[in-house]
């Protein structure tokens, strides 16, 4: 196995256990999020002085689990297929515009320096 080989081998296994990590922990702090939002929810629902004596006379409109206090109504979480869908498209817009917004003249010439450096490294000149 040469050199390169290996090294980008190892990049690989790196890139793709941090990033399986990355995911990992962002999954879990997702459902905490939610679960703490639950019950506060709950919580609240549960002290609140509307309809203290019976809960079954409150009006639809002061339901307080049906209020959009964070914006939304309750929902399903997120799949993960969903989560992934969403961050590939994340990732191919960010691509999409550092290569729109990118000078390839720039480029080339970055990459020509590099090969440049690289060969005189090469030959120990």
């Amino acid at each position: 196995m040469g050199f390169f080989t290996g090294f980008f081998a190892g990049f690989a296994l790196t890139t793709s256990v941090l990033y399986i990590t990355i995911q990992t922990h962002q999954t879990n702090r997702i459902n905490q999020r939610n679960t703490i939002r639950e019950q506060v929810q709950t919580l609240n629902w549960t002290s609140s002085p509307v309809g203290a004596y019976d809960r079954r006379f409150i009006p639809q409109d002061q339901d307080p689990r049906r209020s959009t206090e964070y914006g939304t109504y309750r929902r399903e979480p997120p799949t993960t297929k969903d989560m992934l869908k969403h961050r590939w498209n994340k990732e191919v817009e960010t691509l999409v515009r550092k290569a729109h917004e990118s000078r390839w003249e720039d480029a080339r010439e970055t990459v020509a320096e590099g090969w440049n450096a690289a060969m005189k490294y090469v030959k120990r000149e």
